[in-house]
């Protein structure tokens, strides 16, 4: 539901009433709604006045629009279905009918609704691709990919979850699922709901493992979170000591078109997306962030953005002047004397008329996006490429099962053919989910022996006091899971398997400590013992 949002700008509106004390009814103020951009609250009303005997066919056109602009698929197309047999004559209505079919996989009616688009719609370029995306895709539901790919129910809610990259021990992702007892002092949270959709607004937490056992969610650092509005996504530097995140900053709303409805005055005000840099200090705390050069919310919107492996191009989504059409990639260089240079369009061979967004690269340089405008199974696909700045070799649609009917985005991945990547495909936990994937082409899975009974190694961990209430996190790297300790008492024990090894961790403030080792030619008869106090190091 969000991609939309991220890619566009938030609006902020101001309803200046004719009379404080007017009633207003049901129909004004769901116009009043509609014209704020609160497509959720503007949806419930419509759906009441569509309900009457004779409805107005304008406020069932809003009404699909208003499924729309939520991504809610089913209902949308029932309602421009309602809409073209009462006879609308909008060309963009059997375009946006055929695309909500195709979004949810119904892929013959789609194209039926794309060929009476066709005659209809000048965009016939755009038609045509939508068309032979609905036959790839049934060819590549056919036969699938080899990638295995499976849900994380740890990070996923019945919201939208998406964004997750690697971080050390752990990965970063973004929610609006408001974790409040999660967040640190410092980190701002905005009393209302965001009205497109009445959610909250998007933070960025820190997950302590990318496994699936025991997951601890944190803040990730107030130096992020300290924006009202939505925060993310982020993107590090190789040595994890430079991100790049998008915001939409609550104190900078460009006041926009002014109209008079009938129930008064409503100013359009947006506050469009921004990427901020934020660096670590020497003691590895996250730094007050930087607006990046280019940013102009007065005029376009930039967000999304990826490095390549050596830090010197810096790629981005906008929807600035210039562009191939819609939002496109765009990138940056890095400059001798350290600034960067001026934007970029990245060439018509990965942008096209329709929407680009959410750049990642792999640490070969591979290139992954999502289009709307290539050959693809839905709204989002996620496409490869190779090659740099403006030249590139022709995308590749990578296919179900990492694509699907519905939105597939932000796809990052590692060296060892495993990654992430987001989707609202159906059979997911909320809105937008996060899943996991490997290829079986480049990873292989260690098949793991269970714990030998009389192998373990004692283990004692000795805690300051003022931590002896905090979650101490003992992490098994071999196995992939992870137990939480409190030590109340002074200390905690634990037995530990042989050659294996572990991290300790603890959170404080803004900071975590940590601190590897291992249990390499150990036995049962060695003893393990540590200092934890994080003010002054965690010790052997």
């Amino acid at each position: 539901m969000m991609k939309k949002i991220w890619i566009f700008a938030l609006a902020n509106l101001l309803v200046v009433s004719v009379s404080a004390q007017e009633q207003k009814s049901t129909s004004r103020q769901a116009e009043i709604f509609y014209h704020k951009y609160e497509y959720a609250r503007a949806a419930n009303l419509y759906e009441r006045l569509a309900k009457k005997k004779h409805p107005k066919l304008i406020f069932l056109q809003r009404l699909a629009t208003c499924y729309r602009m939520v991504n809610n698929y089913e209902a949308a197309a029932k309602w421009y279905a309602v809409v073209l047999e009462k006879g609308d004559t909008v060309p963009e209505t059997r375009l946006y009918y055929a695309d909500m079919l195709k979004s949810q996989g119904k892929y013959a009616e789609a194209k039926a609704a794309y060929a009476a688009a066709q005659q209809s719609n000048s965009q016939a370029a755009l038609i045509a691709n939508r068309i032979a995306g609905c036959d790839a895709a049934v060819q590549w539901m056919n036969s699938p990919s080899a990638e295995a790919v499976r849900g994380v129910p740890r990070l996923n809610t019945t919201l939208s979850d998406w964004g997750a990259t690697w971080y050390p021990n752990g990965i970063v992702f973004m929610s609006d699922s408001l974790r409040k007892d999660l967040l640190l002092p410092g980190s701002k949270v905005d009393k209302n709901l965001y009205g497109r959709n009445n959610h909250p607004f998007y933070k960025l937490y820190l997950a302590d493992t990318v496994n699936y056992g025991n997951v601890y969610l944190f803040d990730l650092s107030t130096a992020f979170n300290s924006y009202r509005y939505h925060v993310g996504p982020v993107a590090f530097d190789a040595g994890f000591n430079t991100a790049w995140f998008t915001v939409t900053e609550a104190d900078k709303r460009i006041d926009g078109e002014k109209e008079r409805f009938p129930h008064g005055l409503v100013i359009r005000g947006n506050r469009r997306l921004e990427l901020m840099v934020s660096h670590r200090d020497s003691s590895g705390h996250w730094q007050p962030a930087e607006s990046f050069a280019y940013n102009k919310s007065s005029e376009y919107s930039i967000g999304h953005a990826a490095l390549s492996p050596d830090g010197n191009i810096l790629y981005f989504t906008s929807d600035m002047t210039g562009g191939q059409g819609g939002t496109d990639i765009w990138f940056s260089e890095l400059q001798p004397n350290g600034s960067w240079g001026t934007p970029q369009n990245a060439g018509s061979v990965i942008n096209t008329a329709d929407d680009e967004a959410f750049p990642a690269i792999a640490k070969d340089g591979t290139f992954y996006y999502s289009s709307k405008g290539g050959i693809g199974m839905g709204g989002f696909d996620i496409f490869a490429a190779t090659g740099g700045k403006n030249q590139w070799s022709q995308p590749n649609n990578m296919r179900f099962p990492l694509n699907s009917p519905g939105d597939d985005f932000f796809f990052v991945r590692n060296g060892n053919g495993q990654g992430y990547f987001a989707s609202n495909r159906q059979g997911g936990m909320g809105d937008d989910d996060i899943y996991s994937w490997s290829s079986p082409n480049t990873t292989t899975i260690e098949t793991l022996k269970p714990f030998v009974p009389g192998l373990q190694i004692p283990f004692t961990a000795n805690v300051c006091p003022r931590y002896r209430r905090s979650c101490i996190y003992l992490y098994n790297k071999k196995r992939g899971i992870g137990w939480c300790y409190s030590a109340e008492t002074g200390s905690f024990t634990a037995t530990l398997e042989p050659d294996t090894e572990y991290v300790i961790r603890i959170t404080t403030g803004n900071s975590t400590s940590s601190v590897e080792f291992n249990t390499n030619g150990m036995n049962s008869s060695n003893t393990i013992e540590k200092e934890i106090c994080p003010d002054s190091g965690i010790k052997h």
